[in-house]
């Protein structure tokens, strides 16, 4: 069983990777070992990086910093070229998207807030699945909402945002936020 989920992951990171999704690169799947070996994004977690701009300004308005807002849209973009192409995350949340200084871009040119601008790349697909379903993209929404909620309490109206960005990149993207309404008023029960 272990194995089959490796080479699941693996497809599934080539796929959006095929699709111009920010992932890793797959550089080898061993089956038999039940081994994958992707490549190292360096950078951090979005988790950290948001979490240190909220201890570094905490009287600020996380709703009007530009940089925090902007943050949010290019989740919600990520997430939703995910959903776009039939692939959900399973384990969305703040530590599984990595900051990338873009190329040419140094990271944190502008100063702590730089970092916040970085390329968002996706990590950890080992409980990604391929499905077209509004139930599952709202359940991977929920799962994010909720863990955006736990971890960043104090950022967690910006989740608003981070749905514009969603609808930006998914043509679908109202149904699965009805159907994300839907999850929440069931407590993700069946989730």
């Amino acid at each position: 069983m272990f194995p089959r989920r490796i080479v699941a992951e693996a497809r599934i990171l080539a796929k959006c990777r095929r699709e111009g999704i920010k992932v890793p690169a797959v550089f080898a799947v061993d089956e038999s070992a039940g081994c994958l070996s992707i490549e190292w994004i360096d950078g951090e977690p979005v988790r950290a990086s948001l979490n240190r701009w909220l201890l570094q300004n905490p009287g600020a308005d996380t709703g009007a910093d530009p940089h925090v807002r902007g943050l949010m849209r290019r989740v919600g973009q990520a997430v939703g070229r995910l959903h776009q192409i039939g692939v959900i995350h399973g384990d969305l949340t703040t530590s599984n998207m990595m900051l990338r200084a873009q190329p040419g871009g140094g990271n944190g040119d502008n100063g702590d807030n730089g970092l916040l601008d970085d390329e968002i790349v996706l990590i950890d697909f080992g409980l990604a699945s391929q499905s077209v379903q509004d139930e599952d993209r709202a359940v991977d929404l929920y799962v994010l909402e909720r863990a955006f909620g736990s971890t960043h309490p104090r950022a967690e109206t910006l989740f608003d945002e981070l749905l514009e960005g969603y609808k930006e990149t998914f043509k679908q993207a109202h149904v699965s936020i009805k159907k994300l309404e839907e999850v929440r008023l069931r407590g993700g029960n069946g989730a």
